[in-house]
């Protein structure tokens, strides 16, 4: 005979509550997950809007025009960049023929010397001696005949200094090279010694300056025998002849009295 049935449930409700539990758990976390996303896409679109870079403006082909393009500001009289050449209304000087740039010797301590064809060559002091020369053509006095100036630049990285004098091949009277030598010094760029790339300690460098004679000195000398003030004779009038000179007239001869 079989033992009759309990109709009370198990006492033993671990597996409800742990069932119950987890399904209840599972979707708070979800909707904490979902609303830290919402505010972090919240904080993150505004600040990339505000900071995001803006695109540079294209000029357009029409602001290319003449019209509308901005002057060029030329050098201000009394600048230390400004030569005679380059100021507003100046006169030009005469048109100089500059040779090349040659290195004479490049020196270093000790008794070695250094060939002249194996010198490296210093392009920032032959560029700027070649273009001291040429802004500064209004300096050279003029001559009639034109004359020759040999320019010689010498340069030391170890004292850190500069040396211009002419050579012995030049024409000009000694009289006039003061200032034209000035000029041309003055003309010289000013070199930042520590970034220049060099390979020896002293250099000298030479190159011959052509000076074509200048026409205009017939034009501005007054004649000779008068003053440049004098005023100048008055043109003869064509046709006209000078009046003859007038002859004495004859004396008449007295007729002589017979003696009695």
């Amino acid at each position: 005979m079989r033992p009759p049935l309990r109709s009370t449930p198990p006492q033993s409700t671990a597996p409800y509550r742990y069932l119950g539990r987890g399904g209840g758990e599972r979707p708070v976390r979800v909707q904490i997950i979902l609303a830290l996303v919402a505010a972090l896409v919240l904080v993150a679109v505004p600040l990339y809007l505000w900071r995001r870079p803006q695109p540079a403006t294209i000029p357009s082909a029409d602001a290319a025009t003449s019209g509308q393009a901005p002057p060029v500001p030329g050098p201000v009289v009394g600048a230390p960049g400004a030569t005679a050449t380059s100021l507003v209304g100046a006169t030009p000087g005469p048109a100089i023929e500059v040779g090349p740039v040659k290195t004479l010797k490049c020196q270093d301590p000790g008794p070695g010397r250094t060939p002249p064809e194996r010198c490296d060559g210093i392009r920032f002091f032959e560029d700027g001696l070649t273009r001291a020369i040429k802004d500064n053509a209004a300096c050279a006095p003029p001559s009639r005949n034109g004359y020759v100036v040999s320019y010689v630049l010498e340069f030391h990285f170890g004292k850190k200094r500069t040396n211009l004098f002419l050579g012995k091949s030049t024409t000009l009277s000694k009289s006039k090279r003061k200032e034209l030598l000035k000029c041309v010094e003055r003309g010289l760029p000013t070199p930042d010694w520590d970034r220049i790339p060099h390979q020896h300690l002293k250099y000298t460098v030479n190159t011959v300056a052509t000076y074509p004679p200048a026409d205009a000195l017939d034009d501005q000398e007054p004649p000779s025998g008068g003053s440049a003030g004098a005023a100048p004779p008055s043109p003869k009038k064509p046709g006209s002849k000078k009046p003859a000179p007038k002859k004495p007239a004859p004396k008449k001869k007295t007729p002589a009295k017979k003696s009695d």
